[in-house]
């Protein structure tokens, strides 16, 4: 790969696994929901739905999760032990805005949502640890998807009231990890403990005491993104790998600093940046090839270039390169994020 290419947009946020839109559209067939006109829109193709490997944009994902919760007109999705009619969450986070700090504000919440949606849900306080942990309220399990929305929201919701981010000690979901488990670093910001006895998820307590400082019109404005738009998280700072994905996301690749240069805006060796990387899993050379991956399916989703265009700015020397560099990402070719028809189930 030739370091070609400038003016690059680096406003392209994480994708998404194809995972989790199949897992709407399980739970939508399991409840005769027809959400194909979503994944059309989306254009989310049935090839691509095929690859384990393909990603989509958070955008995508979240209209087709938008789209599952409009048509059951239920805030769960139908997944949990009792409807809950869209506008509780609304009503729930009005109880909420006026709490002097994030301990009563999560009391409220999990009295609420203990009320309104069937599921057993506390918080717990022990010394430096806090947890609010979820039950599923009766002898049925949760379904998973559910489970995923519920941390989600919650852990979201309780770091925006106080606008701080909340990192997550630990988080226990209560079904067998699945083949894409290494997905849940990048919504929780923490590797999850599958097969646990309930859903939870801990943080340090010394953020129960600072106070919720958002108004009634920053929760107008944040309602109308929720909770959709709670589920992927937009940043992280909590591993060494979003350190490092977050100083490179920053410049063009043609530019991107090297190993030494990132190691020293984080006060550290350029050693023990790759140590600590190795010890997470990934590498410098990974974590480059993810911003690429990422920056190129947001480019063919948006469709505002062609691929001689986009290889051309990513710094490949030819499109050939730039066809092989993504298919050996997601499987399948570019072009298949242009054009395909809708699935068919």
């Amino acid at each position: 790969m030739a370091a070609q290419g400038g003016n690059e947009s680096v406003t392209a946020g994480r994708t998404v696994a194809i995972q989790f839109v199949r897992a709407a559209m399980s739970t939508a067939a399991a409840r005769g929901i027809d959400i194909r006109g979503a994944l059309s829109s989306a254009r989310i193709t049935t090839e691509m739905l095929g690859h384990d490997r393909v990603r989509v944009t958070r955008a995508q994902a979240i209209q087709v999760v938008t789209a599952l919760w409009k048509q059951t007109d239920d805030e769960l999705a139908g997944l949990g032990p009792r409807p809950v009619p869209r506008g509780v969450f609304q009503m729930i986070t009005l109880g909420l805005i006026h709490a002097p700090d994030l301990h009563t504000a999560l009391t409220r919440f999990t009295e609420f949502a203990t009320l309104t949606t069937g599921m057993r849900s506390e918080l717990i306080v022990s010394g430096r640890r806090a947890q609010v942990v979820i039950n599923s309220g009766s002898d049925v399990a949760l379904d998973p998807l559910v489970v995923d929305v519920g941390v989600a929201v919650i852990h979201r919701l309780a770091s925006w009231l106080i606008r701080k981010q909340i990192r997550l000690t630990s988080v226990d979901l209560p079904f067998p990890a699945p083949p894409y488990a290494a997905e849940y670093r990048l919504i929780y910001g923490a590797v999850p403990t599958f097969d646990a006895e309930c859903a939870a998820f801990s943080f340090d307590s010394m953020f129960l005491a600072v106070p919720v400082v958002r108004t009634e019109p920053e929760l107008s404005a944040f309602l109308r993104t929720a909770p959709a738009d709670l589920l992927f998280r937009t940043r992280y700072d909590v591993t060494t790998a979003d350190r490092v994905r977050n100083i490179l996301e920053r410049t063009d690749s043609a530019d991107w600093p090297d190993t030494e240069d990132v190691a020293k805006r984080l006060s550290v060796s350029a050693q023990h940046v790759r140590r600590l990387l190795r010890e997470e899993g990934t590498s410098f050379r990974v974590i480059q090839e993810d911003i690429l991956r990422d920056r190129a399916i947001d480019s063919l989703v948006r469709g505002e270039e062609t691929i001689e265009e986009l290889s051309e700015r990513l710094g490949y020397s030819e499109p050939s390169a730039f066809r092989r560099a993504f298919r050996r990402w997601t499987g399948i070719a570019p072009g298949s994020y242009q054009t395909g028809s809708p699935p068919t189930a």
